[in-house]
């Protein structure tokens, strides 16, 4: 896999546990003070950060403290810091020559080593600091970042994406993460088609693929002649009527008033039912449809038969619920409304639909209760959606109807 890497963002300082060194001067009691005046200068241009200056004085104690390990750490800590990647190798091995055991070294050896390319140096290092359940929270990302990169440089893209998935389960919230973790998936399934047109140009895989990459981009009718090439070459095979009539339903919607596409997909539905009744999508799918043209009894019964294929099916339970609703069976639509709240508690048309079932039933302080929840889930997605982008659905959502007036 290509990917051009730049540095991984980051600061070290806060999460390398290394002791300050102590003066171990034997000379003079002049070059101990001097000693522990660079440490002290050394440690407060460090926490500050300003890494020239520590550099500085850290450089003066390994003159003078050339065998203390923690003197070389700290400088090595400061090249890396400063993106000196390079030179932050020599003063690390050295310092975990002098004292193997110093915490965190090894880890901040192997990403400067990572950094300069010498990943199959650098390996064996961060897939320790990755490992450890007892690395510090802040190194564990970090070295996860660069054992991501170490192996996609290495060619050895599955375990690449497997710490990108791991670091995603990790640190869901975490920007950096979420960023170099998109990079590697887009760049491997972009492989991963490229390989499939290698070895199967003619096949129904490649075909489906470039239907469904055609889908998401909004090309409906690129997207529609793929999906129709895969059935010439597989007539039977379930799914491709559904995701036609997606596609018919997409390009009527931005065509807006396009009755003959929506029947078109009508047909479509219809036809991927004759291929697989147990399709819940398609059969949602005419549901909504029945029911947006006011033939509730029909809406019914495809709605039904959604549930009984998937019986979690939140959008379809809505959808029963509310034609039950307004097909005058407020009662036998409460049980379809509820269990689609318990599945997704944030489903504020469910939440109305519940209001209107209770207010059908004359049962004021429930409804009053439902409508208050439907307020507030809706002024929360307002909020959100402002930042949020929707994804692409895999059916029609269920919305409220505008009000006639």
């Amino acid at each position: 896999m290509v990917m051009n890497f730049g540095r991984l963002a980051g600061s070290l300082v806060v999460i390398l546990i290394l002791a300050a060194p102590a003066a171990h001067g034997r000379g003079p009691q002049a070059d101990a003070a001097r000693i522990q005046a660079l440490v002290q200068q050394g440690e407060r241009a460090l926490a500050q950060r300003h890494y020239a200056e520590a550099g500085e004085a850290y450089e003066q104690l390994r003159k003078l403290q050339p065998e203390v390990a923690e003197v070389h750490a700290r400088l090595g800590l400061i090249y890396f810091q400063q993106g000196r990647f390079a030179d932050a190798v020599a003063p690390l091995r050295r310092a975990l020559k002098l004292k193997a055991t110093l915490p965190n070294v090894d880890s901040l050896l192997a990403m400067s080593l990572s950094e300069i390319g010498q990943h199959e140096e650098a390996l064996p290092g961060l897939e320790k600091a990755f490992q450890q359940p007892s690395t510090d929270t802040a190194l564990r990302r970090m070295a996860g970042l660069h054992l991501q990169r170490t192996y996609t440089a290495l060619g050895r893209d599955s375990s690449a994406v497997a710490v990108a998935l791991e670091l995603s389960r990790r640190y869901p919230n975490d920007p950096e993460v979420l960023y170099h973790s998109g990079r590697l998936f887009g760049n491997y399934a972009y492989l991963q088609m490229v390989r499939l047109a290698q070895i199967a140009p003619d096949s129904v895989w490649l075909h489906q693929a470039s239907g469904e990459a055609n889908e998401s981009q909004g090309l409906f009718d690129e997207a529609i002649r793929e999906y129709q090439q895969v059935l010439a070459l597989s007539p039977k095979r379930p799914g491709l009527h559904f995701r036609i009539g997606r596609v018919l339903l997409s390009r009527s919607a931005q065509a807006k008033g396009d009755t003959a596409g929506e029947a078109e997909a009508l047909s479509e539905f219809e036809l991927e039912l004759q291929i697989d009744p147990s399709n819940a999508n398609a059969s949602y799918e005419i549901a909504e449809m029945r029911r947006k043209a006011g033939q509730l009894d029909k809406a019914v019964e495809y709605f039904t038969k959604a549930v009984e294929s998937y019986p979690e099916f939140e959008e379809a339970l809505v959808g029963l619920g509310r034609t039950l609703v307004a097909a005058g069976e407020p009662r036998a639509a409460l049980p379809h409304l509820q269990k689609a709240t318990s599945l997704n508690p944030r489903d504020e048309v469910a939440f109305y639909q519940i209001a209107q079932a209770h207010r059908a039933l004359g049962q004021e302080a429930e409804q009053q209760a439902a409508l208050a929840t439907f307020e507030k889930l809706r002024s929360e997605k307002e909020r959100q959606s402002a930042s949020v982008p929707p994804g692409q659905p895999n059916v029609t959502k269920q919305v409220i109807d505008p009000v006639k007036r």
